[in-house]
């Protein structure tokens, strides 16, 4: 079976500060569908228009969704274009770095060889590292050396629940 659109009634975007991801959560509510995910459109534009879609199945009930995907994304930009019911939409990205309390202090004053981690929608600690890592291994290509200072789990805002686990790891 192909996979159809589906049109989300939320639609959210949000990074935290100048880290180049983004992550869109879409919520909505279907009835016959399965493997809901959120997808980049084939068109091939800049910046590019990303959709909900679902593979029919026979499942009976109109059942709430909730999906989300962190994908790269340019820092100037902030907005995503996503498909609604209303055509294509122009959703802002929020900073959470803007929302006072959204973001541990911690995150916001690191020394110049510290490097803050990752995990989006997710509190698994292994992604966050693996994350961290691999931005210090760009600051320092060969010869990383790092240890884990700080790590933590942040839950933010109703009625999305934007959660990630972060940890600062610094090079020795």
């Amino acid at each position: 079976m192909s996979s159809q659109i589906l049109y989300p009634d939320e639609v959210f975007a949000y990074r935290i500060g100048n880290d180049p991801k983004v992550t869109i959560v879409a919520k909505g509510h279907e009835d016959g569908y399965c493997k809901i995910r959120i997808e980049q459109s084939a068109a091939q534009i800049y910046p590019p228009i990303f959709m909900v879609v679902g593979d029919p199945c026979e499942v009976i009930g109109y059942f709430p969704y909730t999906v989300s995907k962190s994908i790269p994304y340019a820092t100037d930009l902030d907005f995503v274009y996503f498909q609604t019911g209303s055509g294509t939409e122009k959703i802002p990205v929020r900073n959470l770095l803007d929302k006072k309390g959204a973001v541990p202090e911690a995150l916001t004053q690191t020394n110049d060889n510290q490097v803050i981690g990752y995990a989006y929608n997710s509190s698994d600690i292994n992604v966050a590292i693996a994350d961290a890592v691999s931005k210090l291994q760009k600051l320092y290509p060969g010869n990383t050396n790092a240890v884990l200072v700080k790590s933590g789990f942040v839950g933010v805002g109703r009625p999305i629940g934007i959660a990630y686990y972060y940890v600062i790891m610094e090079q020795q």
